[in-house]
């Protein structure tokens, strides 16, 4: 039987599939939208959570004074709580130790307790009208070591992108020896009364992503210390959220009124350093270097 040859355009279509070498298919291009990033907590990172009993931190190190400070209590660490606050602070001129307790919200805190205060080279003082700083460093005797107690309440009234800060402490000083004055280190002002108060003011803006940035001027009011003038100091105070965690903070006021040229370094109040916050159960507890920045 004869054998059909195969068709010219088979051969041709089996030739040209010998000779053939396709390139591999184009990869489709991704056109997928990637996640959004998570939406933060409207009243911010510690407002997040289930109340519980709790151990936290807001610990303070800046220029140049030391502030271990401890919290344990139940409810949002550092958002609304109540329970026991320890801490201590040490400076080149004193330490001091405080322990009580506190019941905090966002624009309400009460707070009371009892600290000791260990003076470096402050001794008590005799009674005069007025002090200078060599007064108060040169006078006979060791440095002052005593007992107070100390009230405090702290009001917030928000306001569109500022706030209205109002600070009220009332101080007893427990074992000051009857007749001497001291100059009271935590308020940087000398009193003759055992019991006193202070009065702190500050009206601050509120600016860059989630109101980070705090500014405004700080108004200090010692008064009722038994003195012939009260002290009044006034100075800018800012403070800027640099992650959920870590703060930076600084104020510096200058006496405008005072009984006592005690210059700058008796007479004024100024602070600047970082402040970290931590607590059990947290979200997402980071370190101090850790964290997505917040401004």
């Amino acid at each position: 039987m004869p054998v059909r040859p195969p068709s010219s355009s088979g051969a041709a279509e089996g030739a040209g599939a010998e000779r053939s070498d396709p390139s591999p298919a184009p990869t489709p291009l991704d056109t997928s939208v990637p996640p959004s990033p998570p939406k933060r907590p409207e009243n911010g990172y510690w407002s997040e959570g289930e109340p519980r009993w709790f151990v936290s931190t807001k610990s303070d190190l800046g220029t140049p004074y030391l502030k271990p400070y401890f919290s344990a209590g139940y409810g949002l660490p550092h958002f609304i709580w109540g329970g026991i606050d320890v801490n201590s602070i040490t400076t080149m001129e004193f330490t001091q130790v405080y322990a009580g307790v506190r019941a905090s919200t966002p624009v309400l805190d009460f707070a009371f307790g009892y600290r000791e205060t260990w003076s470096f080279g402050k001794p008590f003082l005799a009674p005069r009208a007025s002090y200078t700083r060599s007064d108060v460093l040169d006078a006979p005797g060791s440095g002052a070591r005593y007992w107070s107690w100390e009230a405090e309440v702290v009001g917030i009234l928000p306001l569109p992108h500022a706030a209205i800060v109002a600070d009220f402490i009332l101080v007893k000083n427990l074992d000051v020896p009857a007749g001497m004055y001291v100059y009271e280190e935590s308020y940087r002002a000398v009193v003759a009364k055992p019991l006193y108060a202070v009065w702190r003011t500050a009206v601050v803006a509120r600016v860059l992503n989630e109101g980070a940035l705090k500014f405004g001027p700080l108004v200090e009011y010692v008064f009722s210390t038994g003195r012939e003038k009260d002290v009044v100091r006034v100075g800018p105070a800012a403070s800027l959220q640099i992650t959920d965690h870590l703060e930076a903070q600084g104020a510096l006021t200058l006496a405008v009124t005072s009984p006592d040229p005690l210059g700058l370094t008796l007479g004024a109040y100024g602070v600047a350093g970082l402040r970290y916050r931590w607590a059990t159960g947290e979200r997402a507890p980071k370190l101090p270097w850790q964290g997505q920045i917040v401004p």
